[in-house]
């Protein structure tokens, strides 16, 4: 009976300590901010996105010294995104030509459910540029409902919708990093 006791105590003493730390959150925002780190000391760009994207980066970094794992990848990810954003890189690339494939190993025929596995990208099928521009909206109006829903405190977050909003139009790619950068630092506020 004593040994049984013992062995329970053991356990969620052990199971105590286990939870003090996650390891592997700790390991994914380390990650994340090593990263950072290195897109950081080559960013060039527009300098009001590169101001906001440092000012997040050191919110990462202090989160992290707080052992706020979670918060500080979060923060981390929008930080990157930031610099994205900031110098001008496009989202979305267009695809090289696709290989053909092998007989007997996914070839159907070219009509019916997957019928646009043989179409081309003018055919049938819209390229990459426009399921960019037909996504951005929806990040966007995703923010700035996030934003009016969970109440962030964050006047970081409402300058990255506006700013997302007004350049819908113009640069639907900075748009779209923008929202994505909003929404993570939605994210790391609210801890889920």
């Amino acid at each position: 009976m004593k040994q049984v006791l013992m062995g329970l105590v053991l356990l969620m003493a052990g199971l105590s300590l286990a939870q003090g730390t996650d390891y592997q959150q700790a390991a994914v925002a380390s990650a994340a901010l090593a990263r950072l780190q290195a897109v950081a000391q080559g960013a060039t760009g527009e300098e009001k996105l590169l101001a906001w994207a440092k000012e997040v980066k050191a919110r990462a970094e202090k989160s992290y010294e707080a052992k706020a794992y979670f918060k500080a990848a979060r923060e981390a990810q929008a930080a990157l995104l930031l610099f994205r954003a900031a110098s001008g890189e496009p989202q979305v690339q267009a695809r090289g030509p696709r290989p053909a494939p092998r007989m007997g190993m996914g070839m159907h025929h070219p009509f019916g459910p997957r019928g646009h596995a043989f179409a081309p990208w003018g055919k049938g099928r819209p390229g990459p540029d426009a399921r960019l521009t037909q996504r951005v909206p929806s990040v966007v109006d995703r923010a700035e409902k996030e934003l009016a829903y969970y109440r962030a405190q964050d006047s970081l977050v409402k300058d990255l919708v506006a700013e997302a909003k007004n350049r819908l139009s113009k640069e639907p790619g900075r748009a779209f990093l923008l929202a994505r950068a909003a929404l993570a630092l939605i994210s790391a506020e609210r801890g889920f």
